[in-house]
């Protein structure tokens, strides 16, 4: 069904409208409070498995694997979850994610209470939740248009909110509380984030008013020519296609960043576990405020701009990171990554959901992100051989400098004219952008 055009949508900021609906309805509200109390337990936990692993063993590679374990899906399942996605009710898609990701948690929680918890363990859990995100995320992605609307900057503000909320829990409260628990007891992290799935689930349960229900009957085609059609849309445009790729590259470098920061905390910076939290925290830091003045930047510099700018500038704190060995300067250069990273997503974010057709939405977000996070195995496993053989202060001045180099080739693709450019074609619903 054709929704009819979107080149009204802002994209760049000569045809910015004077001000955008922040409105965004109570149907929105519920999703970001889910979203808020998921994420709080995503950040106990994602502190806590390293801890736990570490505690366990002290292999770089070991820390690679549980990192890899977690992206590999998005390779296996992506492009099947975004074609399944557009066909069923993405609502109640979240909903038994989040039941059977705290089904999987509870799980881990008995194997550490009973000392039964091996890195074998640790890694099969993380690659279980990494397929639950997998669907969580299309579906989430895939309602934030359908309960908002599809103007650019209104947009801009829901995702900046959904950011918001995520970065306070996945990154500033939960952190630092998850390697709190974790001091006191191994358990407390990983069951503060059972309950949290639990109660997301709940939550998510009662979304029925502002989305628009999709109900499951005979399909007209086969999933592999649904699958076919999202990833050609995607291919066919030249905006999604240079995102996916750069984010492909960023990815390699985050994911080996985060695989290691906890031995360069601990080896380099001499922090403890508290202080391995917090050195996450500051990072949380930066992506709250990144995430409050990413409609502000996108206004002023047009979002292909913002994006290449913002990985040459991330690019080039992560190499300062590598070269600094004082904790305090290392938290503030995590703060600045944070903050730069978070608007990078967020416009990136922003660009797909405007671009692209609603019913399409699902398959052209998992052929983008199959491209993007193919990056962060291949990133997390590199990463710890480079950490092995040359030192984890090499991974970061090596990284670093690759993601700076990234953001300068890519600004010619994402400059403000080549993205204004796609106001002068008819973005409808059920045909490609045309270059």
């Amino acid at each position: 069904m054709t929704t009819g055009p979107a080149t009204g949508m802002y994209l760049s900021n000569k045809t910015a409208p004077a001000k955008p609906d922040t409105k965004l309805g109570r149907t929105f509200h519920k999703l970001l409070a889910a979203t808020a109390i998921s994420t709080l337990g995503d950040g106990m936990y994602l502190a806590a498995l390293p801890l736990l692993a570490v505690y366990l063993t002290d292999s770089p590679l070991v820390l690679g694997f549980v990192s890899a374990a977690g992206e590999i899906p998005w390779l296996v399942f992506g492009l099947h979850a975004g074609a399944l996605v557009d066909r069923w009710d993405r609502r109640k898609v979240m909903w038994w994610v989040d039941a059977a990701r705290c089904v999987v948690v509870g799980v881990l929680c008995a194997l550490v209470l009973t000392s039964e918890a091996t890195a074998l363990s640790i890694v099969l859990t993380a690659f279980l939740l990494g397929c639950g995100q997998v669907f969580f995320d299309v579906a989430a992605q895939s309602v934030i248009p359908d309960v908002v609307s599809r103007d650019e900057r209104t947009l801009t503000v829901a995702n900046g909110r959904m950011s918001a909320a995520q970065t306070n829990g996945e990154d500033f409260v939960g952190p630092p509380l998850g390697s709190a628990l974790f001091s006191i007891a191994h358990v407390l992290p990983f069951l503060g984030n059972a309950v949290s799935f639990a109660v997301s689930s709940v939550l998510v349960s009662r979304l029925k008013d502002g989305i628009p229900l999709r109900k499951p009957g005979k399909p007209e085609t086969t999933l592999r020519a649904e699958i076919g059609e999202g990833l050609r849309w995607m291919m066919r445009n030249r905006i999604l296609r240079v995102l996916a790729i750069t984010a492909c590259f960023g990815n390699m470098v985050f994911a080996a960043k985060a695989a290691m920061l906890v031995l360069l905390a601990k080896e380099v910076f001499g922090l403890t576990d508290l202080g391995y939290g917090m050195l996450l925290t500051a990072a949380a830091v930066g992506a709250f405020g990144g995430s409050a003045i990413a409609p502000f930047l996108t206004g002023k510099l047009g979002p292909g701009r913002v994006r290449c700018f913002g990985a040459m500038a991330e690019g080039l704190a992560i190499l300062a990171l590598g070269l600094t060995r004082d904790p305090w300067v290392a938290g503030a250069l995590m703060v600045v990554t944070g903050g730069l990273m978070a608007i990078q997503n967020i416009v990136a974010g922003t660009l797909r959901q405007c671009i692209t057709p609603a019913r399409l939405f699902g398959r052209v977000l998992s052929s983008g992100r199959l491209v993007a996070y193919s990056g962060a195995p291949v990133g997390a496993l590199l990463g710890s051989v480079i950490a092995s053989s040359l030192g984890v202060q090499a991974l970061y001045i090596i990284g670093g400098a690759f993601l700076a180099v990234v953001g300068l080739l890519s600004l010619p693709a994402l400059g403000t004219r080549a993205v204004a450019e796609l106001t002068k074609s008819e973005v409808a619903d059920d045909e490609p952008v045309r270059e």
